[in-house]
């Protein structure tokens, strides 16, 4: 076993697939699957179940796959280490955020990080905030913005900003106000928004049962962009911070007004794993993410309150 075969495990395991690995890898299909073959002969147990849409790990392959990871994660930390005596910002940086503040931030921070430190290898990955916690956990994800409230063992939490959660309609589909809008009649009409189990349906769920109010939540959609798609076609209304919606506000194609009669909000905070030293490269990013959420709060781009980082346990 050595790290070309555990990497090119890990990269058909993310994948699922030899011919997408083929193409991220740029080595012929053939080879990767000898790779793999010679593999399981090495540790005689199957890594994969191979079907006709693709290949799925067993629970063996699941178990390399975190140990896999990890050990290609301290590789790469050592080698970055190494370079770091000198000051270099190099390595690699896997950051990871919630769709909506993916649509936030995500393009202006990497444009800039990548522009000052062209040497990092940055990978960006989406999800809700439990998932984030749990890959934090496993040294998957270097750093993280997550929402408040999610907790995890092994993770340090520095706030960062309360955002403002604003009712969004698609313009002209229903009068709204421009300074705010009362809960009570956010509740009055017909919303589309995330799951049961997203963070932001529990927290409006929570307040229309604080104050005995009914939801008519005609459609569920997980997707920030297919949630957007459907407001603007004038299927129903939902919740956002200002800042996932921010273009198509000013393109005047949706119209966004504070939640107010409660003011409705949602802290964020940068989380990162307990007990791993952060390289250079790491650290400069946090210094850039707060730069960048800085300049979008003060722009008016982002709609909320900037909060003083003090590091704590999540």
């Amino acid at each position: 076993m050595d790290l070309r075969q555990l990497n090119t495990f890990v990269q058909v395991a993310e994948l699922g697939s030899l011919s997408r690995a083929s193409d991220r890898l740029r080595i012929a299909q053939p080879a990767l699957s000898r790779q793999i073959r010679l593999l399981e002969e090495e540790l005689r147990v199957p890594l994969f179940t191979r079907h006709g849409r693709g290949m799925v790990l067993t629970a063996a392959g699941e178990r390399l796959r975190t140990r896999a990871a990890s050990i290609l994660r301290d590789v790469e930390e050592t080698r970055a280490g190494l370079m770091e005596e000198a000051g270099a910002v190099r390595g690699r940086v896997i950051f990871g955020m919630p769709p909506t503040v993916g649509a936030v931030v995500a393009n202006r921070l990497v444009e800039r990080f990548l522009t000052a430190h062209p040497e990092v290898k940055l990978r960006v990955v989406q999800a809700f905030s439990g998932y984030l916690l749990e890959w934090l956990q496993g040294g998957e994800v270097d750093i993280a913005v997550v929402y408040a409230g999610a907790r995890a063992a092994g993770v340090r939490a520095s706030p960062l900003l309360v955002e403002t959660l604003c009712f969004v309609t698609a313009s002209g589909q229903v009068p709204s106000p421009h300074h705010g809008i009362g809960f009570a009649a956010v509740a009055a009409h017909r919303l589309i928004l995330p799951g049961p189990q997203h963070g932001l349906r529990l927290l409006v769920e929570a307040e229309a049962e604080r104050r005995g109010l009914s939801l008519e939540v005609a459609v569920e959609a997980d997707d920030l962009t297919v949630l957007k798609g459907l407001v603007l076609r004038g299927l129903g209304a939902t919740i956002l911070p200002r800042a996932a919606v921010h273009e198509e506000v000013e393109a005047g194609r949706l119209h966004a007004a504070p939640i107010i009669d409660p003011h409705l909000s949602r802290k964020l905070v940068v989380a990162e794993p307990l007990g791993r030293q952060p390289g250079n490269a790491v650290r400069r990013f946090a210094e850039m993410l707060r730069e960048e959420v800085s300049a979008m709060v003060e722009s008016g781009v982002w709609d909320g309150q900037l909060i003083a980082a003090d590091t704590k346990p999540a």
